[in-house]
């Protein structure tokens, strides 16, 4: 009869897995401290959890002592979660270079961090690059590249973005932005545009000309 005996790897698999378990579960319980208002049982339990390298507890402690006024602090773990290609890491340490705070002012890097946080898919930065692409606060630091545009604007209006919508409209209509004329996609942005319109009442842009 063949007896099944664990063998000392899976011991020791076996050993690790509430070690591998414990940040996350910190993190939950952090999560949730602070969901209830309570922001030192928050911290408290997301510190360990940040310093054992779990990136959503360096970026949800980050956003904490961001909301305190610990500049500083938030700077720090935002800067590690960032390390760690966390979405939210990359956001807050894009937002601190924009601003300036504890950290020089760098629009450059504040683009560069908003984009590594679209392509992660944060809604909020991938509107700001689409609006740095039409030519708004972080303009000058986006690259002057007809494709990347033309992407960052689509990614951003199949989220909506009406300034992106009315700009691929323009874009597809007359050829700038370097895309290829196609009045079949011109209309499609166009009528979107219009229902988002009449849904949020917002006036129609003024035609200018196409870059």
């Amino acid at each position: 009869m063949c007896v099944w005996r664990p063998t000392a790897v899976l011991w020791l698999a076996l050993a690790l897995l509430p070690c591998a378990a414990a940040p996350e579960d910190d993190f939950q319980r952090g999560r949730l401290s602070y969901q209830r208002g309570d922001v030192v049982g928050a911290m408290s339990a997301l510190r360990p959890a940040a310093e054992a390298g779990h990136a959503p507890s360096m970026s949800l402690l980050a956003f904490i002592l961001d909301r305190a006024g610990f500049d500083a602090d938030a700077l720090r773990w935002y800067r590690a979660a960032a390390e760690k290609d966390d979405v939210e890491g990359h956001a807050g340490l894009a937002n601190f270079h924009l601003t300036g705070r504890a950290v020089a002012k760098d629009e450059k890097a504040a683009f560069r961090h908003f984009s590594k946080a679209a392509d992660l898919g944060h809604a909020v930065s991938i509107e700001v690059v689409a609006n740095a692409h039409l030519g708004g606060a972080l303009a000058p630091a986006a690259p002057a590249d007809d494709a990347a545009a033309l992407a960052a604007l689509e990614r951003a209006a199949l989220r909506n973005h009406l300034p992106s919508i009315d700009a691929l409209a323009e874009a597809y209509r007359s050829g700038g932005r370097g895309a290829r004329v196609d009045a079949a996609q011109a209309e499609v942005w166009r009528t979107r545009a219009a229902e988002l319109r009449r849904l949020r009442a917002v006036p129609a842009p003024t035609p200018r000309a196409a870059r």
